[in-house]
């Protein structure tokens, strides 16, 4: 796992360490949002799915911390942007809001929006070459939002 990492990181030109932390979030963003069915099936083609979904559950309840219409706000001046701003707006509970919360909590910690889709790009790459590209292609499509941050 820690070589995918890395590659992800080359690939989007970030630190490893906030590679792993992105990787984690979009994998967590992924396993909220996927059917059961479909996360099951990621699993397959994803060593320690589990792990990274629970880590980034946890990487986006903190820094969903000061979220809502303040926190949302706030992104518009503190590098969350516009998508961390209507991310925050929108709310979390569907994916479309999601997704915009997740961009804009990456934006707070340095990641602009071609490194999101470079990482994200290099996962769903991954998982394509390892046998599970119906299994994203299918989950790209019944997703909001999902296109927008992964495709």
């Amino acid at each position: 796992m820690q070589d995918l990492i890395e590659k992800l990181a080359a690939q989007a030109g970030i630190d490893p360490a906030l590679s792993e932390k992105a990787t984690a979030m979009v994998v967590g963003f992924v396993a909220n949002n996927a059917s059961p069915e479909l996360a099951d099936q990621l699993r397959q083609y994803l060593p320690n799915f589990d792990a990274l979904a629970e880590a980034g559950a946890a990487h986006t309840a903190a820094a969903s911390a000061g979220d809502g219409l303040a926190g949302g706000l706030g992104g518009l001046f503190s590098g969350g942007g516009l998508a961390g701003a209507l991310g925050g707006l929108i709310g979390g509970d569907g994916p479309l809001g999601e997704a915009m919360a997740l961009i804009g909590h990456l934006g707070r910690d340095g990641i602009d929006l071609d490194q999101i889709r470079g990482l994200a790009s290099g996962l769903l790459d991954h998982l394509r070459d390892n046998g599970g590209g119906e299994v994203v292609d299918r989950f790209l499509a019944e997703i909001p939002g999902a296109s927008h941050l992964l495709g």
